[in-house]
Order: structure tokens, then sequence, then C-alpha cells
């Protein structure tokens, strides 16, 4: 019994200074063939310092799990991320399930989330958190180094084979636009080994802010059992007035699988952000998708919700 209050006594102690958060994605989605409303992300999250050197963040993600026919369509909560850093002379460590270096810069040069996923995310050349272990260091004023050693599978998967993946990441220059003026430029870099040729991501990215503008760029390069696929991505956002945005961005995917599942496209979207007290973000925007051997545009209209607390 004493034990059991020591350790309640603890923990209580460890969350009395912690933040709760969330974030919400909603939206209302027009095609030719339906107009619906669409509940699609809930984040919970909450983090604090144990310490001077020892700080936490756990995740808890709310969304559909429904990918293949005949599974359940109900919303499901699952842990997303579970990290603890430690900070060190040499750098900070990362365990447990951590979020990826291979593609948080160019989410934040995108600027979005919510209305859309980075390119590296969206086209599935990497996950955005993964169980293992981490270190990252500014190397010098302005440029940063990270390393990772992580299952490989994700944070929806167990590991299921005896390889890992190594990821690198490289970044000179501010490392969140949509937040901040600066600019940044970096590399990333992942293999992970397989019973044949290792699964390899190679990427470059860049970002631009100030003066009301905002500029993202990147290129990545996936090669997956010998067959090569690559994306170039690019995007503008202009600051109208101090809560409206306009923005575009346009992407190239060329699958390398060149068979029936091939899924080479061209994708634009295009629209207004209007950010209103209370952490309420509204974006009405129109996509078209062009995909390889069709000259014709699958064109949606969306209005994209984001409520953050």
């Amino acid at each position: 019994m004493k034990l059991i209050l020591l350790v309640l006594s603890i923990t209580s102690f460890m969350f009395a200074d912690g933040k709760i958060g969330g974030v919400t994605y909603f939206d209302l989605n027009k095609t030719d063939d339906a107009t619906a409303f669409n509940f699609t992300r809930q984040y919970f999250s909450y983090g604090g310092e144990v310490s001077d050197k020892v700080d936490y963040n756990i995740i808890f993600d709310v969304g559909r799990t429904n990918k293949n026919d005949g599974e359940d369509t109900r919303l499901v909560a699952f842990l997303k991320k579970g990290q603890v850093n430690y900070k060190s002379q040499w750098g900070k460590f990362y365990f447990g399930l951590i979020g990826m270096n291979t593609y948080g810069v160019q989410e934040k040069n995108w600027g979005y989330r919510f209305i859309y996923n980075s390119a590296i995310d969206k086209y599935g050349f990497t996950s955005t958190v993964d169980a293992g272990v981490g270190f990252s260091r500014s190397v010098m004023d302005n440029l940063n180094f990270s390393l990772l050693v992580v299952n490989g599978e994700g944070f929806k998967k167990p590991q299921a084979d005896k390889y890992h993946k190594i990821a690198i990441n490289t970044t000179y220059g501010e490392s969140n636009l949509s937040k901040n003026d600066g600019y940044n430029a970096g590399v990333v870099y992942s293999t992970e080994g397989t019973d044949g040729d290792p699964t390899t991501v190679a990427g470059l990215f860049a970002g631009f802010a100030g003066m009301g503008i905002r500029l993202g760029g990147e290129y990545d390069m996936q090669t997956m059992g010998g067959v090569n696929s690559n994306i170039i991505s690019g995007s503008v956002n202009y600051r109208v007035k101090e809560n409206i945005d306009v923005f575009a961005r346009y992407d190239i995917f060329e699958d390398g699988d060149t068979g029936e599942n091939d899924d080479s496209k061209n994708y634009l979207i295009a629209g207004i952000v209007l950010t209103r007290d209370g952490g309420i973000s509204v974006a009405p925007n129109v996509r078209m998708t062009t995909h390889k051997g069709e000259t014709e545009a699958v064109i949606e209209y969306k209005v994209n919700f984001q409520f953050k607390f």
C-alpha cells in the first residue's frame, strides 16, 4: 500500500506542471459524387518537465483506421507519440515513440498541416513517428544535425523484422518559418535494410519567410526494391492582412511502379486561410489532381477547419 501511494505521489508531482493541448481537423468536402462533412483528426497532447534536463511529450491521435474494405469505420484513439527528451552537454537525446526528423521542417515551410500533409509525408516516403532513439545538437550557429535509429514500421505497427531505419537531418537556418521570418535549407536521408536492397530516401528542401511572403520547396527521391520514385513540391503563401492569407501549392509525384498500380500525378491546391481568435482557422480551397496519362483534372472543393487549444 505504501508503495502504491509513493508511486501515485511521484506521478502526481511529475504531471502537476504539465500542459494539456490539442488540435482538431474538420472539413466540408464536395466532389461530383458527394458532399460531406468529415471529422478527420483529433490530437490530444500532454507535456511537461521533470527536471532541468528531462522533459516529455505524449500525444493521442483520434482518427479512422478503415483503410481496407470491411474495416470498422468508427473513430478510434491510439497513442501516436510518447517521447522523453534528455538534455546534455553533448546535445539532446530522445527515447520512445519519437517524432521523425525527415519531414518536420518541410511541414513548417508549407505551413498548413490541417489542409494537407507535407509532400514527403503525403506520398509515403516517411512516417511521422517511430519507436527508437535519437540525438540532435547545434553544430554551429544556425546549423543543426540530428540522427535517429528507429524500427522503421512507423507508430501504427510493431517491429516485424531484424532491420532498423537510420535517419539523418541537417538543417541550416530557421526551422519554423510558419511562425518566424528567416530562411532555411537542408538535407534529409534515411536507409533501412531489407532481405534485398535497402530502402533509401534522400531529400533536399529550402524555405523563406519575410515581407508577408512564405516560400517552400522540396525534392525527394525514394528507392525501394530497386524502383525509384520522386517528388517535386513547391508552395507560396502571401499574408494579405493580419488574419487573411492566400496560398498555393503544386506537387509532381512520379511513381516508380509503372504497372497498373502506378499512382503518378500532378496535384494543385489553392485557397484562402482565415485565422480567427481562439485558435480557429478556416480555409476554403480548391484541389486539382491530374493522373498520369489523363488530360482532364479531377476537381475537388473543400473547406478545412482547424481548432487549437
